[in-house]
């Protein structure tokens, strides 16, 4: 995996380190920043559940300030070793993505950007972990005026419409993957 613009542009992460973990593909990646563009610059972004932390590494390249959050104290103690050694810095939580949300809302804590990409079959109160995510967000609000909630899920994974205060923009398939894009409505 490769950071494809900004600061930190060219630089790798090593894919070999990061065990069975799903890694988002490069035509998805592009997709993502499409939307979010270029420059981020003061931008706040949440990668909310980091994996490798390839879209929040991507997000910090392009100057947002990234806050990543990822439980497994593997991947978690990776992402920090690369953070160290890129000599990049970024505030990391390692919390479960559900009891992180409504800590950063008691903090008065706001986003630009929230990225949600849990793993797909892990389940939170009966139901999908990425759409309990999102009903968490609605009910604690963390996105500013105008941001985007980016959800990536599986494509046979059909979030709503509409969720407490959120309202989903679009939704676009690619390959088995669907990212939908929420605002506050």
């Amino acid at each position: 995996m490769r950071i494809v613009t900004g600061t930190l542009r060219g630089r790798r992460i090593a894919s070999g380190r990061l065990g069975n973990l799903r890694l988002t593909s490069s035509r998805l990646k592009e997709s993502i920043f499409a939307v979010l563009g270029a420059d981020l610059q003061g931008a706040h972004f949440l990668d909310l559940c980091a994996g490798s932390g390839q879209i929040g590494l991507e997000a910090l390249s392009r100057g947002a300030h990234v806050v990543f959050n990822e439980p497994d104290r593997r991947r978690y103690s990776m992402l920090r070793s690369i953070l160290r050694e890129w000599k990049v810095g970024a505030q990391m939580h390692d919390n479960r993505a559900e009891m992180l949300i409504p800590r950063l809302h008691e903090e008065g804590r706001s986003f630009d950007t929230i990225y949600v990409d849990p793993p797909y079959h892990i389940r939170h109160g009966g139901e999908p972990l990425s759409l309990a995510l999102l009903g968490k967000l609605s009910a604690m609000p963390l996105l500013r005026e105008e941001g985007l909630i980016l959800t990536q899920h599986q494509k046979e994974l059909e979030l709503p419409e509409e969720i407490g205060a959120l309202r989903r923009l679009q939704a676009r398939d690619y390959g088995n993957t669907r990212l939908s894009i929420y605002v506050s409505s």
